[in-house]
């Protein structure tokens, strides 16, 4: 049993890009920061005012995925003091809770002297979620595609075009996945999954080629998008206006209600000032960041020497 201090560190993490539903993901440099050390008694620390409402006792999502791991090893989780401190929104679509998964794991697998790989946490991390776009993206880093039929997730890396920026515009209100999956009918016409097949192929070509002037077209999705519209604000209209405004494309970040925008330098500025626009005109309230593609995934570091050891 590892009796160190150390710390984990979790990128956040954009799903869906679009058409990719429950597939493509994208690492976000927005982080989830986990530091854990043997302790007589077992005790949790929340930093950070906008995580208030979690948990601080044993049905803490970490704390629980902890636990997780432990009963998989036939081991009990022994007490700890953990301390969680993160930059991602909850309830935004930006990962919150796939960081949550992935950090745990992480953190028991390291407790457990690193008895699992990346590849098998990745598996126990899907079968977690119920999906993998956010947790593949997480662990991992960088552009991904996953698929998870119940039983065994899958994933594969894209390099992603290097001048693209992501612009998120992150609402002051929250929608849980459990609500914003409700909106989406249980089926779906052949001919709308088919159209979204063709589009997630061509999206994901065009930001491996470059072609990112091609982007705004390919991002379009018949799935899950036309229905979410409903219940995030926006929306709507930010999709109808990209290719007028010349953006490389726009989607709903995850279950949103975060709405992610590709741009490039040159673009910022004019797009910030249509997002206030868009802000006062639907009556709500955007947080703008503009980010880079988090290229490395979830690290742990021997906390002594500040040493990465996964």
């Amino acid at each position: 049993m590892n009796a160190q201090m150390f710390e984990v560190k979790v990128p956040g993490s954009t799903a869906n890009l679009g058409p990719g539903f429950d597939s493509l993901g994208l690492a976000l440099p927005l982080y989830l920061i986990i530091r854990l050390k043997p302790a007589a008694k077992t005790s949790i620390k929340i930093i950070g005012d906008h995580l208030s409402s979690l948990p601080r006792d044993r049905s803490n999502l970490i704390y629980q995925v902890m636990e997780h791991l432990f009963h998989l090893e036939e081991q009990k989780l022994p007490p700890i003091s953990l301390e969680v401190e993160s930059e991602i929104p909850l309830s935004r679509g930006l990962g919150s809770s796939g960081s949550a998964i992935v950090g745990g794991l992480l953190a028991a697998n390291e407790l457990l002297e690193r008895k699992k790989s990346k590849e098998e946490l990745f598996q126990i991390a899907s079968q977690l979620e119920g999906h993998s776009d956010n947790v593949g993206a997480s662990l991992f880093g960088g552009f991904v595609a996953t698929s998870f039929d119940g039983k065994r997730a899958m994933i594969t890396h894209f390099p992603f075009a290097e001048n693209l920026r992501l612009m998120l515009a992150i609402p002051t209100y929250t929608l849980s996945t459990e609500s914003a999956r409700k909106e989406i009918p249980n089926h779906i016409p052949v001919k709308d999954a088919a159209y979204n097949i063709g589009q997630t192929a061509l999206l994901i070509s065009f930001l491996m080629t470059g072609q990112i002037e091609k982007l705004a077209t390919a991002m379009n999705d018949r799935i899950h998008q036309p229905y979410r519209q409903n219940v995030v604000k926006g929306l709507k209209r930010i999709l109808d206006d990209m290719e007028q405004m010349g953006i490389y494309g726009a989607a709903l970040s995850g279950a949103g209600p975060t709405i992610l925008l590709f741009v490039n330098e040159q673009q910022i500025s004019t797009m910030e000032n249509y997002l206030k626009n868009v802000a006062m005109d639907e009556q709500i309230d955007f947080q703008i960041k503009t980010l880079s593609i988090e290229k490395e995934g979830a690290i742990v570091y021997h906390s002594t020497a500040n040493r990465q050891i996964i």
